[in-house]
């Protein structure tokens, strides 16, 4: 993955997987801090884990948010 935008993509795809209720939280204007808790949680994990396993890089995995 190369861009923000892709990481994000790619997250709603893996929580609607997880939990299809979290998905339905989705919401394309609503902004990283507005989203829930558990939301903004597994988002944080995901990243990491994506960094952690080198698909995304250092200033990437720092750079993007929800």
């Amino acid at each position: 993955m190369k861009t923000q935008r892709e990481i994000r993509n790619s997250f709603w795809e893996y929580i609607k997987e997880i939990d299809p209720n979290l998905a339905m939280e989705f919401r394309r204007k609503k902004r990283q801090n507005e989203y829930k808790t558990d939301i903004r949680c597994f988002f944080v994990q995901y990243v990491d884990d994506l960094h952690r396993r080198r698909v995304i890089s250092d200033k990437l995995a720092n750079r993007v948010t929800l």
